[in-house]
């Protein structure tokens, strides 16, 4: 694949390494400090997805970085998304930034937030770094290479076979509407009545999909996070042996914002029997 040979992956995963562990850093020191030292505010008028200065702050700083190593590669990230009201993922050689996942875990001080860097080429997940700053855990993953958490090799746990052997996870996010409720509800309440073994909610679709790449959990489903949310994510996992795929059945995408990360296509299917109407995004029919 002419892809994987274009790209120096091992200095890539280094600098995004270290990127992601001085973001880290800030991030912490910042948790470890009184709950209102940091300026919080709503991303829109009426939505309750939060953002705070250290966000920006540590998304500045990746950017740096990363600009500084790599000036001909594409930069998206959730805040300058954000502020500039909207993205659009090109084909381009592009690094997929969310300066801290799990914004309303570190503003209530839960302790599941992590620093994520994703690098896609023509949309498609090539590169991750997801880095929890307050266990000091590290996954990595490139194309081709496996999927590690400091330094050790992952592997999803892929035996289940019947969702009364399944352990899943998801988030009631910050979608409100009617329909996304009856989304959200119908697919748990379907789920149960299968007798699913467990299910899970972390407010971090990052470190809920390596909960699957290291066999904690063997599915995290989400309808409403965005590339940035995912991207070193999908890498790692399909590098850990995982499956992906769209909560609609259809083939994994990026941007399509609903998704599967499954242990295996069994459990991906076992979990897609029981989705309730699966939401459509601006742009879809």
């Amino acid at each position: 694949n002419n892809v994987e040979m274009e790209f120096e992956w091992k200095e890539m995963l280094d600098v995004a390494v270290k990127a992601a562990k001085l973001a880290g850093a800030k991030i912490k020191e910042t948790y470890v400090q009184d709950k209102n030292v940091s300026s919080v505010e709503d991303k829109t008028v009426d939505s309750i997805d939060l953002v705070t200065d250290t966000d920006k702050a540590c998304e500045e700083l990746i950017f740096g970085i990363l600009k500084d190593s790599f000036p001909s590669h594409e930069l998206l990230g959730e805040e300058t998304s954000s502020a500039e009201g909207g993205y659009a993922l090109s084909d381009a050689p592009t690094w997929i930034v969310d300066p801290i996942d799990g914004t309303t875990n570190f503003v209530h001080r839960n302790a599941r937030v992590c620093v994520s860097i994703g690098f896609a080429v023509k949309k498609k997940a090539m590169l991750g770094v997801i880095y929890d700053p307050i266990i000091d855990e590290l996954f990595t993953a490139y194309i081709g290479n496996g999927a590690y958490v400091n330094g050790q090799r992952l592997q999803v746990d892929n035996e289940p076979t019947q969702l009364d052997q399944v352990v899943v996870s998801t988030n009631i996010g910050y979608l409100r509407s009617e329909l996304a409720i009856n989304h959200m509800m119908g697919t748990i309440t379907n789920l149960m009545k299968g007798n699913l073994r467990g299910l899970r909610m972390d407010g971090s679709a990052c470190l809920q999909i390596v909960s699957v790449a290291r066999g904690s959990t063997n599915c995290f489903y989400e309808c409403g996070p965005h590339p940035w949310d995912v991207c070193a994510g999908a890498i790692i996992l399909k590098e850990a042996g995982g499956f992906m795929c769209d909560l609609n059945g259809g083939e994994f995408d990026l941007c399509s914002r609903r998704y599967i990360f499954a242990c295996s296509e069994t459990v991906a299917n076992l979990i897609l029997k029981n989705v309730q109407t699966p939401l459509l995004f601006s742009g879809e029919d």
